[in-house]
Formats: C-alpha cells, sequence, structure tokens
C-alpha cells in the first residue's frame, strides 16, 4: 500500500487527544501518555501501514528528527529499526567506470 491508499480512516487514533502522541520529557504525564499512545496502535487495523509509512518518510533522519508516537513505535525505536534494516541490506556498491 501507498500512503494515498491506505484507508487512514480506519486508524484508532481518529478522535483521540493529539498531546498523547507527541508527550515530551520523561515525567510520569509524558509516559503514561505515551503508553496510552502506544496502547491505542496495539488495537489498530492499520498500525503496521502506518509504521511502514512513518519509517519511509523519516528515511535518512536522525534520531531528533523524529517525533511522536507512530504505528506504536517511538522516535528511538523507528530509528533503530532503520538503523538496523540499512546494517542488515547495505545498499550496492557503485561499479567505476571503465
Amino acid at each position: 500500500m501507498t500512503p494515498t491508499t491506505i484507508p487512514w480512516g480506519l486508524a484508532a487514533c481518529l478522535g483521540t487527544d493529539t498531546e498523547v502522541w507527541f508527550a515530551e520529557g520523561n515525567s510520569a504525564l509524558a509516559n503514561a501518555d505515551r503508553a496510552e499512545a502506544k496502547a491505542v496502535c496495539a488495537r489498530c487495523p492499520i498500525r503496521t501501514d502506518c509504521l511502514v509509512t512513518a519509517i519511509a518518510e523519516e528515511r535518512g533522519l536522525s534520531e531528533s528528527g523524529r517525533y511522536g508516537i507512530r504505528g506504536g513505535k517511538s522516535p528511538r525505536q523507528r530509528y533503530e529499526m532503520e538503523r538496523r534494516y540499512v546494517e542488515r541490506h547495505p545498499p550496492p556498491k557503485q561499479q567505476r567506470a571503465a
């Protein structure tokens, strides 16, 4: 699926408080908000599509360039997923012109 064909209208997060998706810091409230967001994602029928879209949109960004819970994963988790993928699937080496 592409971002335009994903049935975003089925997302479990629709209508929820957007603050929980972008909690900052390590306070008890911020941690509770992140846990709530991940719980919503866990029951979402398009969670995988959301995660794949997030990773594609964030490709090449540092961990600090990613924000919010998307597809049930934190910015750090998405960064690590991409990093591990790139390590296992390095781009092909370009051959020199003769």
